[in-house]
């Protein structure tokens, strides 16, 4: 079978994280895109979110890996829920597997752009259930 198109752009944005390479980053996401920075911190914008991920490279001392364990992308149309098990690690925090969710949006070129990008899944919710 082959790999989703969502995949793949997952895969490129994995890379470009580890790399540190924000240009190739940026071209995922769309242009009004959110990031998730943590619960209760959003970043909104492709200028917000590079300046988010140039802070998380310092945090975790230009040393974070990401990598997926499992995705499941469920499309309609344009729209694509991605669940995913994305790993993470660096040299000052252990691994730690998320279970996160990503929405991509198809544009009209046919490209799937990441349009909200939520490592923490379920998590931004809290306690209050």
């Amino acid at each position: 079978m082959q790999q989703h198109a969502v995949v793949k752009q997952i895969e490129k944005a994995d890379r470009a994280i580890v790399a540190e390479d924000f240009d190739t980053l940026m071209d995922i996401y769309t242009r009004d895109a959110v990031l998730v920075v943590e619960p209760g911190r959003n970043a909104v914008g492709k200028d917000a979110i590079r300046k988010a991920f140039k802070a998380i490279a310092v945090y975790f001392k230009n040393g974070l890996q990401v990598r997926q364990k499992g995705i499941e992308v469920l499309e309609s149309g344009n729209t694509a829920l991605v669940l995913a098990n994305t790993v993470i690690s660096a040299p000052n925090m252990p691994e730690i597997t998320r279970k996160a969710t990503y929405v991509f949006y198809k544009d009209a070129n046919g490209t799937w752009l990441c349009s909200i990008d939520n490592s923490y899944g379920h998590e931004i919710i809290g306690g209050n259930a």
